[in-house]
């Protein structure tokens, strides 16, 4: 029997491949070489199990013994200066408490250096300004790269070090697609998916099993849909977009009105919801499709797991909303804005750009441009720290004033008595 044009069963990807020098660039760097050849005799293997906080050099479950990459090749992976022995091996990276022989790690502030240099580490990413004590003969000197932001180098080189592995590409035979769907090239869908009718899921897109994407959605180019997510109908999603398990996009909004008998009648939800490019959902998100019109997440904007996103609200470009924070209806948040951890807000108030939203605020009025705000309801950040602070004195300020109540109560019964004898 033919296959279905969207079954494909037998992987194109070589999964025990060592990548060519082509295929080892980043955004905004010059190519590096993979080096092959006899293992240096100070190089470890590569297939050594790696502790919770070190990740080895492996691009598949294949052993690659003799492949390594120096301090020089790591360098030009970051377009970055460095100090010392270009030829230093780096097997992994790893954090500098569990960092040994071979190791890359990083260091963001002065503070740290020494406990850097004191490391197992064989090298380090610094912040400009280090080089002089790493050059100073009187220190324990270690090679290292200078870059400007020594966290974000590392996540880099963390990627290359371990690169996500991809899902077998096609689409499996127990997803059901519906043929009037449009499924890009090197598209991946995974078990049990479901794909509705005049849905489009662009090239490169990866979707893990048991996800649903319904009618009329959209996917963009080279976005991972993770296990369980649920995406409405006529859902818009842009490219590079990635969901995390168990996330709602597009359910009802929260919208209800009180009838001629007292009881909720539902309003219709006919709106939908808009994910712009570059976006990243975590896990058991719920983003709620607008009452008309769209509910839009702006591009560059990251939200952690368990957020709630109601109806209508428009979240501007490069925000971050941490986990269980969530925002009511019509909501507008500008760029750049932060909420923290449980923070949410009342409905139709505006948070401006680059505003911070403290840790469990509740916003009941517009926030400034730039503005920091927190506490219940959210105030200035220096306004809620002095009202912290007098609430902190309140035992004793009560003290104070049950000995005041003492003293007057004594003076009112004394100027009593002598108002009698006066009388």
């Amino acid at each position: 029997m033919a296959q279905s044009k969207h079954h494909i069963t037998s992987p194109s990807h070589n999964g025990n491949a060592v990548p060519d020098a082509s295929e080892l660039t980043s955004n905004d760097t010059l190519t590096l070489a993979a080096r092959r050849g006899k293992a240096s005799p100070t190089s470890l293997p590569l297939d050594v199990p790696n502790s919770p906080n070190t990740v080895s050099l492996n691009h598949s479950n294949g052993s690659h013994h003799g492949v390594h990459l120096t301090l020089g090749d790591i360098a030009r992976l970051l377009n970055a200066e460095f100090v010392g022995d270009a030829e230093t091996v780096i097997t992994s990276v790893a954090s500098l408490d569990s960092a040994g022989p071979g190791a890359l790690a990083f260091v963001e502030h002065d503070s740290r250096l020494q406990s850097a240099l004191d490391s197992q580490a064989a090298a380090l990413i610094v912040p400009p300004g280090s080089e002089m004590a790493l050059r100073d003969p009187q220190t324990r000197s270690k090679p290292a790269v200078i870059v400007g932001n020594p966290r974000l180098a590392f996540a880099r080189v963390m990627e290359f070090f371990q690169p996500a592995a991809p899902p077998e590409q096609g689409v499996h035979p127990t997803a059901i697609i519906d043929p009037t769907a449009i499924i890009g090239d090197n598209v991946t869908i995974r078990e049990f998916c479901y794909v509705g009718r005049h849905a489009r899921i662009a090239e490169g897109t990866v979707i893990y099993p048991h996800v649903t994407v319904g009618d009329g959605a959209q996917i963009g180019e080279n976005c991972v849909v993770f296990a369980s997510v649920v995406i409405g109908h006529h859902v818009c999603i842009g490219s590079r977009v990635r969901i995390h398990s168990g996330t709602v996009l597009g359910g009802d909004g929260f919208g209800y009105v009180i009838d001629e008998k007292g009881s909720h009648y539902k309003v219709p939800q006919v709106g939908t919801v808009i994910i712009e490019d570059d976006v990243e959902i975590g896990a058991n998100v719920c983003i709620d499709r607008a009452t008309m019109g769209a509910t839009r997440v702006g591009s560059g904007t990251k939200i952690d797991n368990l957020v709630q996103i109601a109806h209508n609200v428009q979240i501007g470009r490069n925000c971050i909303l941490c986990g269980q924070s969530g925002l009511s209806g019509s909501v507008e948040v500008g760029d750049g804005a932060i909420l923290a951890g449980q923070a949410g807000s009342r409905d139709h108030v505006k948070i401006g750009k680059g505003a911070i939203v403290g840790a469990k605020s509740g916003v009941m009025d517009d926030v400034p441009d730039g503005e920091f705000v927190a506490g219940t309801p959210a105030l200035p950040g220096r306004q809620r720290m002095k009202l912290e602070a007098a609430f902190r004195k309140m035992p004793d300020t009560a003290r104070s004033v049950r000995d005041l109540e003492k003293q007057v109560k004594a003076l009112q019964e004394q100027l009593d008595e002598l108002s009698k004898r006066l009388s």
